[in-house]
């Protein structure tokens, strides 16, 4: 499993950096521009992604900075893990969000930023909330914040160009041809880049999921996860933005809610064994679940509790 992510962790990087450069030697050669110039332009709006992005998170977000004397215990939970695998102590901040998620944002470890919402403290036990903290901590350790903003920021390049490419004036029909129609093919790049990105985002959170069973309990990690997705609360103030739903622990989304068609027992967040297992297996047999999957931010959760499950096995 490791193996197999470190692989396509790599593999996912060459074409999304092998696309980008392409297209702007492209662009350059088309446009007789110097070889620098598009390098440095896709440079400059990747450190803009990089370094807005904490801010539009804070305003899109209901967040404040968590005061110690409110929670102490998940400020020890913080520091006790952060200790434990060497990784920054992230500022702590609860969201008045009613959904049970969680999510870690900033630029670099060390200025991490680790949000918990109301609805995660109000569903969860202590330990699965423990659990869940150390996934985040996971994407801290593993720069998740800083590989998954500058990954995300190559898209968005190959939508301007493309834009730009399609309906730039030209007087000369032939380029202006010609420009339309390296547009076209750098959009279908960006459609292509996205999924790819979607799924690097996906390898990410099995990384994560890793990390927080070695360092408290599989099981645990797996029954969060089990209610957060499909024991979703039915609050209207879900996460919608595209730009945040891949720094959750679930996707806020298209998190598998429509199982309420399972019927009423999963409004409860007490799931027994039986109904998370009855889930899971809707889940997997479900065709449009497993379609949706490729266009998520996040795996499928019962491919993430049969990972969390194996892990289990292995280590007891």
């Amino acid at each position: 499993m490791a193996l197999r992510l470190v692989f396509s962790m790599f593999l996912t990087m060459f074409l999304l950096f092998g696309f980008l450069f392409g297209i702007l030697a492209a662009v350059s050669y088309y446009f007789g521009l110097a070889g620098y110039i598009p390098v440095l332009i896709a440079i400059l709006l990747v450190l803009l992604q990089w370094y807005v992005s904490p801010y539009i998170i804070k305003w899109t977000t209901n967040m404040r900075e968590l005061k110690r004397e409110e929670a102490k215990w998940i400020y020890e939970t913080v520091e006790e893990l952060c200790k434990k695998t060497k990784t920054p102590i992230p500022k702590i901040y609860i969201a008045n969000i009613g959904s049970p998620n969680a999510f870690v944002f900033g630029r670099t470890p060390s200025s991490a930023h680790l949000v918990v919402t109301r609805g995660l403290l109000n569903t969860l036990t202590k330990e699965e909330v423990r659990a869940v903290i150390a996934h985040e901590i996971g994407h801290i350790k593993h720069k998740d914040m800083i590989v998954m903003t500058i990954v995300a920021a190559i898209p968005i390049i190959f939508y301007f160009v493309s834009r730009f490419l399609i309906f730039s004036p030209s007087e000369n029909d032939r380029r202006g041809l010609g420009a339309v129609i390296v547009g076209l093919v750098t959009f279908v790049i960006y459609f292509i880049s996205n999924l790819l990105v979607l799924y690097f985002s996906r390898l990410r959170e099995y990384y994560a999921d890793r990390f927080s069973g070695k360092n408290t309990k599989p099981s645990l990690l797996a029954r969060a996860l089990a209610k957060i997705t499909y024991g979703l609360s039915t609050s209207n103030d879900r996460i919608e933005s595209s730009t945040l739903r891949s720094f959750f622990i679930a996707d806020p989304v298209n998190s598998v809610r429509e199982i309420s068609n399972l019927g009423k027992e999963y409004e409860d967040f007490n799931l027994e064994e039986r109904e998370i297992k009855k889930a899971m297996e809707w889940e997997k047999k479900n065709p449009l679940i497993r379609l949706f999957e490729i266009f998520s931010t996040h795996p499928l959760t019962y491919k993430r509790i049969q990972a969390l499950n194996e892990m289990e096995k292995k280590s007891s």
